[in-house]
């Protein structure tokens, strides 16, 4: 009896090296965070190279402001 409860509970909870080779999940979430933050640097230095090369476009002209106008009909 005591060989079934202890396969069943090997086979429930594992062994605890297979538990540890999962690595734990604040490891996994620094990975994750990590592998963003180089992600979004490399995209930045992809974008800011491109904006160095392009000539730099033209500030889009105001429009000029009219000039207000009273309201006509009930105070």
């Amino acid at each position: 009896m005591d060989e079934k409860v202890m396969q069943r509970a090997e086979r429930v909870f594992g062994t605890p090296v297979e538990r540890h080779e999962k690595g734990s999940a604040m490891s996994l979430i620094r990975q994750e965070t990590d592998a963003t933050r180089a992600k979004s640097e490399r995209l930045k230095a992809l974008r800011l190279a491109r904006e160095a090369n392009e000539p730099a476009a033209a500030a889009p002209r105001k429009r000029a402001t009219e000039t207000k106008r009273p309201k006509r009909g009930r105070s």
